[in-house]
C-alpha cells in the first residue's frame, strides 16, 4: 500500500513540478552576477556542481530531474539555469544528505518551484525545531519593540496586554512555513528512477544523526554528504549528534561498498575514488590513536594541539587548509578521547 501511495504520489508531483518551473528563466538577466557554480559531467546523466556549499548531485533523464542538496538560497536561480541546460524536464526529486543550511538552504526556493523533499527523520525535526527557534526570537524581538512603544502611552500591565495581542496577531498572518522535507525515512528509501535504481540510507550518528548517503547503483556513482571530505579534515557537529567514532565506522561502510571503479561525490572538495575515501578513513583512525594515547598519557587539551608533529604527514597534504583547521579537529578528538575514557587520575 505504502509503495503505490509513493508512486501516485510521484506521479502527481510531475505535472505540478513541470508547471512551476517551466521557463524559468531566473539569473538570465544582462546584469546577472557572475556563476558561482562549476559543473562536472560524471556520466552522461549524472553530474556534481561545486559551489561555495555543499556538492550537489544532479541527475537527469527521462523522467525527470533529481537533486541531492540544494546548497545556499542565493545559488538556487544559478542552479535551476545550469540544469535547464542539460534538461528541459523539471527538478522532481530533492534528497538531503543532512540538516546544515549549506546543504539545505536552496530548499524553500524549491520547494515553491514544486520539487519534492526527502530526507532522514532527524533532518526534518532539526529544521523545524532550527525555524520555531528562530520564530521565537523575532517574536521576541518583536515583543519588546511593541512594549517600548506602549509603555510610553500607559501603564505596564496595558502595554503587555496589547503588546503580547499585536504579536499574536502577527504570527496568525505570517505564511505557513514550508521549507521542510515532505517526505521522511528512518533507515532507507529506493528510488527507481531514469532508468536506474537510487539507494538512499542513513549512516548513524557520523557528521551529525541524520546522515544520508545516495548510490546510484547503475552507474556506480555515491554522494556521500559531510560524511566524507575530499582532503580535508571533517567537520564532525557533536552539538547535532555526530560523533568521532561514528564518522569512522561510516566511511568503513562506505568502503565496503563501493570499489575502484566507484565516482565519488563528496560533501567537500573534488570528485574522489575509492583510495581518497581509504586515507581519509585511516587518517582519522591514526590520529584517533595518538591524540588518545597522548590524553591518556596525562597531557593537557592545549599541549596535544601544539604537538604538530601528531599530523604533520596529513598537514603536508592540505588537510588543515580547510573549514576545520588542524588545531580545531585536534582538540575534537581530544574532546572525544576525554569523553570516551574519562577523567584521569593525574596524581602521580
Amino acid at each position: 500500500m505504502r509503495n503505490k501511495f509513493v508512486c501516485l504520489l510521484f506521479a502527481a508531483s510531475f505535472s505540478m513540478v513541470s508547471m512551476a518551473q517551466d521557463g524559468d528563466t531566473t539569473g538570465t538577466t544582462p546584469n546577472a552576477p557572475a556563476r558561482t557554480i562549476t559543473m562536472y559531467k560524471m556520466t552522461d546523466q549524472i553530474y556534481m556542481f561545486k559551489g561555495k556549499g555543499g556538492n550537489i548531485g544532479i541527475q537527469i533523464g527521462e523522467d525527470g530531474v533529481l537533486m541531492i542538496d540544494s546548497q545556499f538560497a542565493e545559488a538556487i536561480p544559478e542552479i535551476v539555469q545550469l540544469v535547464q541546460t542539460l534538461s528541459d524536464k523539471p527538478i522532481q526529486f530533492l534528497v538531503n544528505t543532512h540538516h546544515h543550511g549549506d546543504h539545505t538552504g536552496g530548499n524553500k526556493n524549491m520547494i515553491f518551484k514544486g520539487t519534492i523533499v526527502y530526507s532522514h527523520d532527524n533532518v526534518r525535526r532539526r529544521l523545524v525545531n532550527q525555524a520555531l527557534l528562530e520564530e521565537s526570537k523575532e517574536d521576541n524581538a518583536n515583543f519588546e519593540k511593541q512594549m517600548e512603544k506602549l509603555r510610553e502611552d500607559g501603564n505596564r500591565e496595558i502595554a503587555e496586554s496589547k503588546a503580547k495581542a499585536r504579536v499574536e496577531e502577527q504570527a496568525k498572518l505570517r505564511p505557513k512555513e514550508t521549507a521542510f522535507p515532505l517526505i521522511t525515512f528512518s533507515d532507507n528509501i529506493t528510488f527507481h528512477y531514469n532508468g536506474e535504481t537510487i539507494m538512499v540510507f542513513h549512516v548513524h550518528n557520523a557528521h551529525t544523526d541524520g546522515d544520508a548517503l545516495v548510490y546510484f547503483t547503475e552507474s556506480n556513482i555515491l554522494h556521500t554528504g559531510d560524511v566524507f571530505f575530499n582532503g580535508k579534515y571533517p567537520f564532525i557537529d557533536t552539538k547535532s549528534g555526530g560523533n568521532y567514532e561514528g564518522y569512522i565506522k561510516a566511511l568503513g561502510q562506505v568502503l565496503g561498498m563501493i570499489d575502484d571503479e566507484t565516482k565519488i561525490i563528496p560533501g567537500h572538495g573534488l570528485i574522489a575514488t575509492k583510495a581518497d575515501v581509504d586515507f581519509t578513513h585511516r587518517m582519522m583512525k591514526a590520529l584517533l590513536d595518538r591524540v588518545s594515547f597522548q590524553y591518556v598519557s596525562g597531557k593537557s587539551r592545549e599541549e596535544v594541539m601544539a604537538m604538530k608533529n601528531l599530523s604533520e604527514e596529513y598537514d603536508a597534504k592540505g588537510f588543515g587548509a580547510g573549514f576545520i583547521a588542524t588545531e580545531r579537529f585536534i582538540g575534537l578528538i581530544y574532546d572525544h578521547a576525554k569523553k570516551k575514557y574519562g577523567k584521569l587520575d593525574r596524581k602521580k
